[in-house]
Order: C-alpha cells, then structure tokens, then sequence
C-alpha cells in the first residue's frame, strides 16, 4: 500500500486532496507529476507580474514585424515587466503564501492528514486556476471529487 500524502494548510484550515485533482499520493507520485506544480500557484508572493506569470496581460510574445524594429519589441517587452497585480485575498493564487503547509502523510503521528478531513477542500477551484493559467493540455489536472473527501 505505502503512506499517502495531502497538501494541508493548517492556519487556513483547508487542503487540496490529490486523488480529486487527478493525481496520485504517494510522495513520489506529488513529485513527479504535474499535481506537484500546484504550490507554484499557491505559493506566489508578488505584488507585480512578468512574463510567465499569472495576471501578465496581452501575449507573451512580441513579433517582430516588417515595420518594426527590435528595439522597438524589446522595449514593448520591458515595458510590460513589474506592472502592479491585484489578486484579491480569496483568490487561488498567492493563498497559501506565508502560512503553515504541509505535505502530511497519513502514517504522521500527528494525525493531521486525519484532521484534515474537516478542512475545507480547494482543490476544485484549484484545479479550475491551475488549468487556465497552464494552458497545456498534457498538463493541465482534472478534478474529479473522491469518495474519501465526502
């Protein structure tokens, strides 16, 4: 069978449960798939963005065209660089940031993977702000509520 694990943020008192967002978990199975990359999201602690990053506005690529120059693209792209974020205090994004969290395995003697249990569950918006900010079909997660949330 082996140890299971769940994502807990204690001070929050909520978790995302891995088996609703499509993955597995074993700890093996958090690393290495696309399930691990949530605390990337969660995590976040900017009050501005850039490219690649959640909120960036317009495409991340600036073509260069026949009446453009390249230091007419690169200063479209610096200009775009470190402008102010608002990501509201409910959001998914930026959540977790700060808090206690856990990657709590069931066999833990601190019975908080148990705890847990009467946390609320985020994985559902979770996975709904993971698969936009991601784009790519083969990483994107499927949330899917399991019987041991319930």
């Amino acid at each position: 069978m082996g140890q299971y694990f769940k994502a807990v943020n204690t001070q929050k008192q909520e978790y995302v449960c891995p088996w609703c967002i499509g993955g597995g978990a074993k700890l093996w199975e958090w690393a290495a798939n696309p399930q691990g990359s949530i605390f990337t999201l969660l995590l976040r602690k900017s009050s501005e963005t850039g490219g690649g990053d959640i909120g960036h506005v317009g495409p991340q690529i600036i073509e260069l065209t026949e009446t453009s120059s390249l230091s007419d693209v690169v200063a479209q792209a610096i200009a775009r660089e470190g402008l102010p974020i608002d990501i509201p205090p409910e959001s998914i994004i930026g959540r977790w940031a700060g808090d206690p969290v856990f990657l709590v395995g069931d066999y833990d003697t601190s019975h908080l993977y148990r705890w847990a249990k009467s946390y609320r569950n985020i994985s559902e918006p979770l996975v709904d702000v993971w698969n936009k900010f991601i784009e790519l079909d083969e990483l994107k997660l499927q949330f899917s509520p399991c019987d041991s949330c319930g």
